[in-house]
């Protein structure tokens, strides 16, 4: 016999044998109880689609452009005077200082042709995670938008995005949110509803890692500054609903155990990722804000606006003009409150005292809608033919009906037929308000062509002249005010152009004129 062909057979005896051995020696030792073998801590869920709730509420919806300088934002706000909104705003002014300071142009607010489109304003749908070329278009600089994230209970969230670049090559894509409890008052960033980002972020590697395939059960190692910096500007896309927190997982993250991960490598179709935790989780890593934003929950709750009149316009960001209307009130002011009231503009109505005796119940809703009441004389004369007691009657009889009707100061006059002059104005002891555009609609113009020149001759800083006791103006009205808006305009009070400070003396234009 070959003994070179067993000595492979008496191998495996001899081994098997050996085996034998230890068997019979592992049966003879008591079993041990108290051990378990390593598991995996399950603590979050991978998915590509972040939890979603309806997230609507009554916002001032915000736009400017300015080609100039390169920037295009739409942004919205709370209605009244919330905290959030000035954090909002900054973002939107930082943006375009920035573009500003890369073009080397001066910004002032701009508008454009008829059909620009500038009518659509605030926050969309799906704006935060749009694909960053198609937010930027083939606009070249800056183009801002926003998403309404939050709003149950007292809670608001708004993600703010920047995307900037030239033709439709992205360079720079930044997010930032912020949210704001109304029942505390409490603001803050994305941020700040994180006490304790690293700890997020080592839940989120071992989540992740867990779901690509890793064996290692070993810590995951705390993140560097520069992880630790871009991770906590990821969390600005965070999303609360339903108690759960998803965290978006940046394209480009990085961390030990999952760079040598080959499905984590090869991972491109299964973009966007999010981390989803429940709060129970992820309690412990969140603010008391965080907390809040959490758990809100129910229909939204938070404030609702009175009318457009009542807003705080930024006039040096977003192009301003005052819409007058002059010699009413009359049977057809109503319908010129209607359509301010659905195309969410103001007006300034100069009353003439003999008509509000008549219309008082009009005066009282051109208040209660946020409109400014001014005084426009008792019954029209002009100005400058009248003895200096005549003068005072027709202002001073005009003025104390129109506060006592309206509930609301009257500061400023309008002389009739624009017949003013100094001594005038000293008698008034009020700013006298003019206008830069006269559409002279008391001439019974065609209506196509009186449209035709209001849409297209304001300016911004425009204080422009129209009549609501005019039937023409009363047909074209609607067209008009939502015309002015896709031009880019938003329809302000004159006390509002000037940011509540009206100038003394003969007024013309507004400070930007």
């Amino acid at each position: 016999m070959n003994r070179r062909g067993l000595r492979p057979v008496a191998a495996m005896i001899a081994v098997a044998a050996l085996a034998t051995g230890i068997l019979t020696a592992c049966a003879a030792e008591a079993p041990r109880t108290e051990w378990t073998p390593a598991a995996w801590s399950v603590v979050g869920q991978v998915t590509t689609d972040a939890p979603t709730a309806a997230a609507t509420a009554d916002t001032v919806a915000m736009r400017l452009r300015n080609d100039d300088v390169g920037i295009d934002a739409r942004w919205a706000m709370l209605p009244g005077d919330q905290p959030i909104n000035a954090a909002i705003e900054q973002v939107v002014r930082g943006a375009v200082a920035t573009q500003a300071t890369t073009t080397g142009t001066s910004y002032r607010p701009a508008v454009f042709d008829a059909g620009a489109g500038l009518g659509e304003r605030g926050c969309a749908t799906g704006a935060a995670t749009a694909v960053a070329s198609s937010v930027l278009g083939d606009r070249t600089g800056s183009v801002v938008v926003c998403e309404i994230t939050v709003a149950r209970g007292t809670v608001f969230g708004e993600i703010l995005r920047t995307v900037t670049g030239a033709a439709g090559e992205v360079t720079s894509d930044t997010t930032q949110a912020f949210y704001t409890d109304l029942a505390t008052g409490a603001v803050g960033s994305a941020a700040d509803l994180f006490e304790g980002p690293a700890a997020v972020w080592v839940a989120t590697v071992d989540a992740l890692r867990r779901d690509f395939g890793s064996l290692s059960l070993a810590d995951v190692q705390p993140p560097g500054d520069a992880q630790l910096a871009a991770f906590t500007q990821s969390l600005a896309s965070a999303r609360f609903a339903g108690g759960d927190v998803a965290v978006p997982v940046a394209a480009d993250l990085h961390a030990p155990e999952l760079d040598g991960l080959v499905r984590w490598n090869a991972r491109g179709a299964q973009r966007p990722l999010f981390v989803t935790f429940t709060l129970d989780e992820i309690s412990g890593a969140l603010s008391d804000l965080g907390r809040a934003v959490a758990v809100a929950s129910g229909p939204y709750s938070g404030p609702v606006s009175a009318g457009a009149g009542f807003e705080r316009m930024p006039c040096d960001l977003v192009p301003c003009m005052a819409m007058t209307l002059d010699d009413g009130p009359s049977t057809l002011t109503p319908t010129f409150l209607d359509v301010l009231r659905d195309q969410h503009s103001a007006a300034t109505f100069f009353m003439l005292g003999k008509n509000a005796s008549r219309h008082a119940d009009t005066v009282a809703r051109v208040a209660a809608e946020g409109h400014e009441v001014a005084n426009h004389t008792w019954d029209h004369p002009y100005l400058t033919d009248l003895t200096d007691a005549q003068v005072q009657a027709q202002l001073g009889d005009t003025r104390e009906l129109l506060q006592r009707l309206s509930g609301q100061p009257v500061d400023i006059f309008r002389p009739p037929g624009g017949y003013v002059d100094d001594h005038v104005v000293e008698l008034a002891g009020q700013p006298a308000i003019l206008w830069s555009v006269d559409t002279r609609d008391w001439e019974g113009p065609e209506a196509a062509a009186l449209a035709r020149y209001a849409i297209d001759r304001p300016k911004p800083s425009t204080i422009m002249l129209m009549h609501d006791i005019q039937p023409v103006t009363e047909s074209v009205f609607a067209q008009v005010v939502a015309s002015l808006r896709d031009r880019g305009f938003q329809l302000v009070t004159i006390d509002a152009l000037f940011g509540g400070s009206v100038p003394s003396g003969i007024v013309r234009h507004g400070p930007l004129g």
